[in-house]
């Protein structure tokens, strides 16, 4: 006969085994951590990379002092006139404008053709052509020719490519006209200084009386020649200049065969 007490210790064994049977197909360590309740809060969804800062747009200022408006209308006040070489940072772009930061933090809207993706650095600096050059209306030497810079030509530097593989210079010729040529074309030399100072000693106004005129010592006739009005010392320095770099591009240093010669120019 069993007892009570014997009944219950049995029914205890029993449930005890039961708890101790591992899960079909599981690990034992699988097996406890399932059979275990969860007190840890479940992990977080795996999160990707963070994505990285778009890249700043810059442009560089082409144009004479480009007109920088407080609106994106072309006719709204302005607020800067950043020079030649200029860098600014795009912030906003519409067809014909875009809005931008100027170096000193001030936002605007400028035109795009005033500006170019090309690298600038802004420089100054008066120089003289060593060749005739051919002067572009833009960056790039497939732009169309807007004159030619005879040599010696006085032009005044204000800004260059800064890419190895664009070498341009934007120059300010005589007279205010802009544009661009090739880098490496210049000299602190100015001829027509040092010609017209050893013809005439740099006097505009010569007539020595022995049929020879002005700075460059023009006769009446070569002058006419060359396209030359009345006789050369009743003009100016600019126009005697202009005439003398006709006469060289034409038929070369030796119509002053003494000065080129002691020049080296020949």
């Amino acid at each position: 006969m069993t007892t009570p007490l014997r009944r219950l210790g049995a029914t205890v064994a029993a449930a005890t085994a039961v708890a101790l049977v591992p899960v079909a197909g599981l690990p034992a360590t699988a097996a406890s951590a399932a059979a275990a309740p969860s007190t840890a809060t479940a992990a977080p969804a795996a999160v990707g990379p963070v994505p990285t800062a778009t890249t700043t747009t810059y442009r560089w200022v082409k144009a004479d002092r480009a007109r920088t408006t407080v609106k994106r209308s072309p006719s709204s006040r302005t607020i800067a006139r950043p020079d030649d070489g200029t860098r600014l940072v795009v912030l906003d772009r519409y067809p014909k404008r875009l809005k931008v930061r100027l170096p000193d933090g001030r936002v605007g809207w400028v035109g795009k053709k005033r500006v170019t993706s090309v690298p600038l650095r802004d420089i100054i600096g008066r120089t003289y052509t060593t060749k005739r050059l051919r002067v572009t209306k833009d960056i790039r030497t497939t732009s169309r020719t807007i004159t030619y810079a005879d040599l010696g030509t006085r032009v005044v530097k204000r800004a260059r490519t800064t890419q190895r593989d664009v070498d341009r210079i934007k120059v300010k010729l005589p007279g205010g006209r802009t544009g661009w040529v090739r880098e490496g074309r210049f000299t602190k030399r100015d001829v027509w200084g040092e010609l017209a100072q050893c013809e005439s000693g740099g006097r505009v106004r010569l007539n020595t009386g022995n049929g020879y005129y002005g700075m460059y010592q023009f006769s009446s006739s070569t002058w006419r020649a060359v396209g030359g009005s009345g006789l050369p010392h009743y003009h100016g320095a600019q126009e005697q200049t202009k005439r003398a770099q006709i006469l060289q591009r034409r038929a070369g240093w030796g119509q002053w065969p003494h000065c080129t010669s002691k020049l080296g120019l020949r």
